[in-house]
């Protein structure tokens, strides 16, 4: 074999998988067809995230004068916005380099020939495992009218070189909602048409209403529950009709943003040829991430459903591991997977919402504790938002928390420890955290949740009986 381990996509999870696999020793051949870094490098979070600090800042100018400062309200140059962004980009690609030192890195298209052999630039290369990261592409949807216009998407949006006067946004999700208020706080009047009943359809009812109220009052328009009809251009003017309810609404805007999820990149590899099994949704993997055929794995937003680069980076060494040991092979765990969405304030997630919760265990307990009485949320003007906690038996073990809130997605990772390792709510509130910070409003929050259950008023019970025996 010329390679131990053949990885196509030089995606996050590609790069990744690259980086642990020449680390254990093996000779790797990373295929890319085009550059490496994949689209959260290029269209996803880097300038996604890039744009949203831009926001931010004209955001905080505008509102200057409340603080006693001399504020601006000047043109935003999409142009110097757009290089800003690239610059961005630049430097995350360059630090991502020593992902591939010591692995041989080819670009061009490549396909199956075999389960052990690939055909790249007319040469077959055989490799005792291969790795598909090939990533996935927007999810254009079949609206009447969409193939006569031209539209953009996460890979064309941070192109712009002029700030759209007004912006349709297909789609409430993560894509979706942080595009829509980015462009809104810089100026566009922006329309969000959402199929689903909520915004964010993934997140607990009372976040996705939250962050609904949120972005009306920033002056963003929202219809849920809206089935878009048909599309045409008359001039300057995306012209859009959308069925909701019993009325159709006609919407008109200068530019239209499909945000409506994400389609595997599965075309081209001659999958059939190697006997990997795949539906429209991904290629289909078991729990240790193996295909069809055992020695092909595959990882990423290829296989659907979590389509997170830190969820990327996690199935890389899974699927390193278990392609390069024998034995002792290791299945994916999603128990604790966090994610967050970048609006202002943030959306963050981690673990099971109520619903899920309240069918898998007996006893579920809930507690919430507003974000406004975190001190540090009061410094800054930050008061929206609150923490749901989701605690199960009497251990009082957390097994899902559900945030909005200035930086809240910062708190995950201390979240993500304690239910990594089944721990209490006491674990966390008895440990010192530094004040006055956000990750405080986490220890007043599981206090709370002590405060308000069971061990409390037991302990409460028993002070009072030893008190009574003293007097």
């Amino acid at each position: 074999m010329d390679y131990d381990i053949t990885i196509i996509g030089g995606g996050s999870a590609g790069l990744t998988a690259a980086q642990i696999a020449h680390s254990l020793g093996a000779k790797v051949l990373l295929i890319e067809k085009e550059r490496l870094g994949g689209d959260c490098l290029y269209h996803g979070c880097v300038p996604s995230k890039s744009l949203i600090h831009v926001a931010d800042v004209v955001t905080q100018t505008r509102q200057a004068a409340q603080f006693g400062l001399q504020g601006g309200q000047g043109q935003i140059d999409m142009g110097k916005v757009g290089q800003y962004i690239q610059e961005v980009i630049a430097r995350v690609a360059a630090n991502e380099q020593t992902y591939t030192e010591g692995v041989d890195v080819a670009f061009d298209k490549v396909v199956f020939q075999s389960s052990t052999t690939l055909r790249l630039n007319d040469i077959d290369i055989t490799s005792r495992h291969t790795l598909l990261a090939t990533g996935s592409r927007p999810a254009i949807p079949a609206l009447a009218g969409l193939e006569t216009i031209d539209f953009l998407t996460n890979e064309t949006v941070f192109d712009l070189t002029h700030l759209p006067s007004s912006l349709i946004v297909l789609g409430g999700g993560p894509v979706g909602v942080e595009l829509a208020q980015a462009l809104a706080r810089l100026g566009t009047q922006v329309t969000i048409v959402q199929r689903a009943r909520q915004l964010l359809p993934r997140e607990e009812p009372e976040v996705a209403e939250a962050l609904t109220s949120l972005l009306r009052a920033g002056g963003i328009t929202i219809y849920t529950q809206a089935q878009p009809l048909q599309i045409s251009q008359q001039d300057n003017k995306k012209m859009l009709s959308v069925q909701q309810g019993d009325k159709v609404l006609h919407l008109e805007a200068e530019e239209l943003l499909v945000a409506t999820g994400r389609q595997p990149n599965v075309a081209g590899l001659n999958l059939e040829a190697a006997g990997v099994l795949y539906t429209e949704r991904g290629i289909l993997v078991n729990d240790y991430l193996q295909t069809s055929m055992s020695n092909i794995f595959a990882l990423g937003d290829v296989i659907g459903g979590y389509d997170f680069t830190h969820i990327a980076a996690y199935q890389a060494g899974v699927a390193v591991r278990n392609a390069l040991l024998p034995i002792g092979k290791q299945k994916v765990d999603y128990r604790v997977l966090p994610w967050c969405t970048f609006t202002r304030p943030e959306v963050a997630h981690i673990g099971l919402t109520q619903a899920e919760a309240e069918r898998h265990y007996k006893h579920v307990r809930v507690v919430t504790f507003p974000w406004r009485e975190i001190d540090r949320a009061q410094t800054e003007n930050e008061q929206a938002g609150f923490i749901k906690l989701i605690l199960k038996g009497r251990k009082e073990e957390i097994v899902g928390a559900h945030l909005i809130g200035a930086q809240a997605g910062e708190l995950l990772g201390e979240l993500a420890l304690a239910m990594k390792h089944h721990l209490s709510i006491g674990h966390i509130y008895n440990t010192i955290h530094p004040y006055p910070t956000y990750s405080t409003g986490l220890q007043q929050a599981t206090f709370q949740a002590y405060l308000l259950g069971g061990t409390a008023i037991t302990n409460r019970k028993l002070i009072q009986t030893v008190l009574r025996m003293k007097k």
